[in-house]
């Protein structure tokens, strides 16, 4: 799959992503990996909302601006009030949590209390190259389930594949539903929701 093919067919419209999640499961590392394009490991812990963004060159001089929002997972930041207004106007959410540490797992509902209900998500495995087999083998389908969202991924930084997988995933998505003029909703059930990931 080739990023190129999947722009959106507005380019006056910036594709806006969220990424949320608890404090050290490695949003801002995703996000810097992805926006260039090669292993970040540097990460300092974001201090409320890091922004990032990257133009993705399409066929015939079309082009999209991507912007990523990177939300600051510690509790001081939750307690602001100010998560609800960044994630307004998003056109997917990506909700982080560390295979290795499954209580970031337990705390996704509340990143999801700050997300518009129409908003599709993602769910984001991170750390995999450091998570056991056991780990790594952890069954996402229920969780993806409970939480309403359109796919779950599981990835590492180390492994800039697994990254692009997940914004590739998300472009798709996005394209299918302004394409289609269709308005997502969390009512959308899961079978179809697949379909406008797949079709």
């Amino acid at each position: 799959m080739c990023l190129m093919r999947l722009l959106p067919p507005d380019n006056n419209k910036p594709l806006k992503i969220v990424i949320l999640g608890e404090g050290g499961v490695g949003k801002t590392t995703i996000s810097k990996t992805f926006i260039n394009n090669s292993f970040f490991s540097s990460a300092k812990q974001t201090i409320a909302v890091e922004f990032h963004s990257k133009i993705l060159s399409g066929n015939k001089n079309t082009f999209c601006k991507l912007q990523i929002w990177d939300l600051g997972g510690q509790e001081q930041f939750k307690r602001m009030g100010v998560f609800k207004e960044f994630c307004r106007g998003s056109d997917a959410a990506l909700l982080c949590f560390d295979l290795t540490d499954l209580s970031s797992l337990f705390s996704i509902p509340e990143w999801i209390s700050f997300i518009e209900p129409h908003v599709p998500k993602f769910l984001i495995g991170t750390k995999s190259d450091i998570a056991s087999s056991e780990e790594r083998e952890f069954d996402l389908t229920p969780f993806q389930r409970r939480f309403q969202c359109i796919t779950s991924f599981k990835c590492s930084v180390k492994d800039i594949t697994s990254v692009i997988r997940i914004f590739e995933a998300v472009i798709e998505f996005v394209q299918n539903i302004r394409t289609r003029k269709v308005k997502f909703s969390s009512d959308l059930s899961l079978e179809a929701s697949k379909h406008l990931l797949i079709s």
